[in-house]
């Protein structure tokens, strides 16, 4: 037994989300699309982003990571070491290099005054889990671009490091390695070379030899047989200073090389311009917007559902106001050839007709132990179709064989005759402004098409409706009207903004509360309550009117089933079934052009 009903809570669970989605399902189509719209803008018309990665490998350093313990050796953790190679390749100072070698500056990106600090974000240091390889990743606007900065970046930390164990220049190295202007002059100030035991006798003997050159010019022609002798001295000198000083530089660029070679990081892949960009993913996008937007609809959907201060269901009126439901009637359109009651005057099977019997139905059950049967009908403002209802409940009442009168009891704004069609000259304005007997009510009750169904129209508006209620009057016809007739019901004014309806619950203390589908917030229409049980009044229970198709366990007749395990099945042959459909089919098309 518990089972079952689990199950059936589960069911009706899932149906009833099912059906808020079906009833928002205008607001989840709206952020569905919205979101494929600015994504597709977005992704559209985003500058594309390449890509491009060179692979370093970095060794182990050599000499710093043993460490001696005794006899024994153990082997030094490297992690300190390779994170610190990690900072240094996205050091200020590498990427400050790379960004003047490579003239970056006439790039708009990276045009300011600190313009290679814009590089520390598309430089990416991915080092390749359980080895000593790197990534060197840059991203740009521009294929090429990419590829020379990610080259770039490798090739400054590789000349750093090398300068760093070398502990000389980088002017000095760049000399050494051919790649320098004025490579003389750095040669002659290397140590290597100055502190020559030989080059330093050499020039001095030089020196001397230029001091009596400038003494011999001074006495004799340039062409004088001492000057020639001298001169030749002179340049033999520094010919012997140049080539010792050669030979120390060859001697240290031998040296050089074998370091060269033995330089822990190398690179092993220079970057290359990428065939295409990384940014925006266009397909993965738009399959995201797809999925992503959907459920925002949904999450929309039930945030509008959760804010939502109107009633719609059975469970908002249980929930929300408090009150017992007594039923739905859907949203009625008939054209002017038609009554607002038409739809119970026809012989087929009508939904909108079994609503209103079900809602018979529901009244009788609440007015059960109740001295008598007759009731008021109101709602919370104008506009919420009670009048509508009203008719419609006294059609169906005496349908069902009772003698009832259907009085309209709003003497501001009279609606019953039209729905009728009968005569407003003459109404119940009249007695109360000036009846001396309860007899003149019968010349003014006028009969309707429905048998059993009479009417009592407002009839002319009067200028002070309030004080007509206080009179003794009205209570007299009330009377006159419950021994005439088995069933009065009242039209009432709704609650708002006046409050005639609490002067007809003087004498007809019980009513049926109108209110319409999705319209009418939950804190005014708990105000309106709140005024008539303050007043007295027992509410028998609540209306939703003007209710909407849609959904699918939530429908006209849903409720009966879950609630009251109350529910019609319809046979229909080929020919009754193609009439039965195109009512309902032109039904939800003219619903939403007008609404009763």
């Amino acid at each position: 037994m518990t089972d079952n009903q689990n199950e059936k809570e589960l069911e009706f669970d899932l149906s009833s989300y099912i059906e808020m989605f079906m009833r928002r399902r205008w607001i989840v189509l709206s952020v569905w699309v919205s979101v494929i719209i600015v994504t597709a803008l977005v992704t559209f018309n985003t500058r594309p982003v390449y890509q491009a990665q060179a692979l370093l490998v970095i060794e182990k350093e050599r000499g710093n990571n043993v460490i001696y313990q005794g006899v024994g050796t153990v082997e030094r953790g490297n992690d300190d070491y390779y994170q610190t190679q990690y900072k240094l390749l996205k050091s200020e100072a590498t990427l400050k290099e790379v960004h003047k070698r490579l003239n970056l500056a006439k790039y708009p990106e990276y045009s300011n005054p600190y313009g290679y600090r814009k590089l520390m974000k598309p430089v990416v240091v991915a080092p390749v889990p359980r080895s000593r390889l790197v990534y060197i990743k840059v991203d740009a606007y521009e294929r090429l671009l990419a590829a020379q900065i990610a080259n770039m970046v490798a090739n400054v930390y590789i000349e750093q490091n090398l300068s760093n164990q070398l502990f000389i220049s980088k002017d000095v190295l760049a000399a050494l390695q051919g790649g320098k202007s004025g490579t003389r002059a750095v040669y002659d100030s290397l140590p290597a070379v100055v502190n020559n035991v030989l080059i330093q006798d050499l020039k001095r003997e030089s020196a001397k030899l230029q001091s009596q050159v400038a003494e011999a010019t001074g006495r004799y022609t340039p062409k004088h047989p001492q000057v020639v002798s001298l001169a030749a001295n002179l340049k033999a000198v520094q010919d012997q200073i140049r080539a010792e000083t050669d030979k120390i530089i060859q001697s240290l660029k031998i040296d050089l090389s074998g370091q060269l070679m033995g330089n822990n990081i190398r690179l092993v892949d220079a970057a290359m311009p990428p065939l295409k960009p990384i940014k925006p993913r266009k397909l993965f996008n738009m399959l995201l917007s797809l999925i992503g937007g959907l459920v925002l609809g949904f999450f929309g959907a039930i945030l509008v559902e959760f804010i939502d201060q109107t009633v719609r269901t059975q469970e908002d009126v249980e929930n929300k106001l408090g009150l017992p439901f007594l039923g739905v009637v859907p949203m009625t359109p008939y054209s002017k050839k038609q009554t607002a009651y038409s739809h119970l005057q026809l012989q087929e099977h009508s939904l909108i007709a079994e609503s209103v019997r079900n809602l018979r139905t529901m009244i009788d059950f609440a007015i059960v132990g109740q001295k008598g049967k007759s009731f008021m009908v109101t709602s919370t403002v104008q506009g919420e179709g009670k009048s509508y209802v009203c008719s419609n409940i006294a059609v169906a009442i005496a349908q069902a064989g009772e003698k009832v009168l259907l009085v309209d009891g709003d003497l501001r704004r009279s609606n019953l005759h039209k729905n009728f069609r009968v005569s407003n000259s003459k109404g119940l304005s009249e007695f109360l402004a000036g009846g001396r007997n309860v007899d003149e009510l019968k010349a003014l009750v006028q009969v309707t098409d429905v048998p059993n169904l009479s009417i009592l129209t407002c009839g002319p508006r009067p200028p002070n409706p309030a004080e007509l209620l206080n009179t003794p009057r009205l209570s007299a016809f009330l009377a006159w009207a419950g021994e005439c007739y088995d069933r009065v019901i009242i039209d009432c004014p709704p609650m708002f903004p006046i409050s005639d309806a609490l002067l007809w619950g003087k004498y007809i203390p019980s009513t049926v509360y109108v209110t319409s589908f999705g319209k009418t917030r939950v804190p005014l229409i708990k105000n309106g309550t709140k005024r008539m049980v303050t007043a007295g009044i027992k509410i028998l229970g609540t209306v939703v009117n003007m209710s909407k198709f849609g959904g699918l366990s939530y429908s006209y007749y849903g409720y009966y089933k879950y609630k009251y395990n109350y529910n019609y099945n319809y046979a229909y042959t080929s020919e009754d079934k193609e009439d039965h459909e195109k009512p309902l089919q032109h039904h939800k098309k003219e619903a939403k052009k007008e609404l009763v």
